[in-house]
This record gives structure tokens, C-alpha cells and sequence, in this order.
């Protein structure tokens, strides 16, 4: 395949940040703190999630209710859907959120058939939030993003890259084609640490960039051959 794009979700599909939502209004702890010490390195990514939802203390029918009253997606995502499925490029949602969650708002936007979705598990419990995560494919991957991106990596020619928050940074450096959401976590770890990737503020100019990209890739070959 020619090009394959990849998305984080909360906060970069969605203008919230629909776990956050959820651990402010149903968790019962300091998940701030968690936070911390996966911004320290002091904790995986999925120990940050395990500790995080275990403290959740909502069915997902309550979780979903609370969650349809703020969730907007970003301009354009429809476009950039509808661009990768003429183009038969793969759009891949890469997620350290909850899947069920995803899929609700997937089947709202009526994208459920455009869209690939790779995610752990999540499940209700009166105990919190139990993730299942899937086993990586790469034994130099850091998270269930960064595995995804070298996934890719191996299936198409180029991959795309778009998130917002610290936790897509490894998944975006791997990529070949960078986007942050702009005034974003992500895109200030950009600029800190010299790493090249295009800002944006919706997904009509991540279509735009892809086209251009991708005419200009034709046209070299073509010349080429």
C-alpha cells in the first residue's frame, strides 16, 4: 500500500478528551498524580491506564450518557475518511482510550465502516475499569501506538501520524509523515525536541497536505519510470 494514516483519538478525532472526561466526573482518586508519574517515567503507559481506570466507578451506559452531552468531533474527519476510503489508504485509530467509547461515536458520525480501530479492551467492573491490552508485535515498541506505527511501517511505502498529547510522541517520531494538533501537548514536545511535524487545527488540512504529498510521490515516479 502507498500510504497508511494513523490517528490517536481523544483530543485529536475529538476536541475533548473523552478519558479525561470520565476519570473526572466517575474516578475516585488522585488520577492527576498518576499522570505525573508517567510523565516522569516512572510508569508505562499502560500502568498509567490500569491505575487510572481502576478508580472509574460508572456502567458503560452512564459513562456513554455523560460523554454524549461534550463530545464534538474535529472539523474535517469526515473528509479525511472519505479521502483514505477512495484512495483505499487504509485510517487507523490508535487509541489508549476506551474502545467502547470509540465505537459509540464511530456509529454516531456513521464511520464505523471507514475506520480500523486499534485499542485495548476496556470493561466495566464494580471493581473500575479492566483494559485488555493486546500483545505487541515488536519487541522494540514503548506502547500499543509506537507498535502500531512499526506495523505500518512494514505494509505501506510512507505512514502518517496524528495526535495531540504526550502520550503519541513515540508513534509520531516513527512515522514519516508528522501531524500535531496544534497549540497541542504534542506539538510543544515537537518544537522542545526538534522534531519536525506539520501543525494543524482540523483534518481538512491533513487531507490537503496528503494530497499534495501524494500527487507529488506520483508524479516522481511516473518521471522516474
Amino acid at each position: 500500500m502507498k500510504l497508511a494514516v494513523l490517528s490517536d483519538f481523544d483530543g485529536t478525532v475529538t476536541l475533548n478528551d473523552t478519558f479525561q472526561n470520565v476519570v473526572e466526573k466517575f474516578g475516585h482518586g488522585d488520577w492527576r498524580a498518576v499522570d505525573d508519574q508517567y510523565v516522569k517515567g516512572e510508569i508505562t503507559l499502560k500502568e498509567c491506564l490500569r491505575r487510572q481506570g481502576g478508580m472509574v466507578r460508572a456502567s458503560k451506559p452512564q459513562i456513554l450518557d455523560e460523554l454524549d452531552q461534550v463530545t464534538k468531533f474535529r472539523p474535517g474527519f469526515n473528509n479525511l475518511a472519505e479521502y483514505c476510503k477512495t484512495n483505499q489508504y487504509p485510517l487507523v485509530l490508535v487509541s489508549a482510550g476506551l474502545d467502547f467509547v470509540i465505537k459509540h461515536f464511530l456509529t454516531r458520525e456513521n464511520l464505523m465502516d471507514k475506520v480500523q480501530l486499534f485499542a485495548a479492551v476496556a470493561k466495566c467492573t464494580p471493581t473500575g475499569i479492566k483494559f485488555d491490552f493486546p500483545k505487541l508485535k515488536d519487541n522494540r515498541s514503548i506502547s500499543l501506538k509506537d507498535d502500531t506505527v512499526r506495523y505500518y511501517k512494514t505494509k505501506a511505502d510512507t505512514v502518517a501520524y496524528i495526535g495531540d498529547g504526550r502520550w503519541d510522541l513515540h508513534a509520531l517520531r516513527n512515522a514519516e509523515l508528522r501531524f500535531a494538533i496544534r497549540n497541542s501537548k504534542l506539538a510543544e514536545l515537537c518544537r522542545e525536541q526538534e522534531i519536525r511535524a506539520t501543525t494543524v487545527a482540523d483534518f481538512k488540512e491533513v487531507v490537503m497536505f496528503l494530497q499534495s504529498r501524494m500527487s507529488e510521490r506520483n508524479f516522481s515516479q511516473a518521471e522516474s519510470e
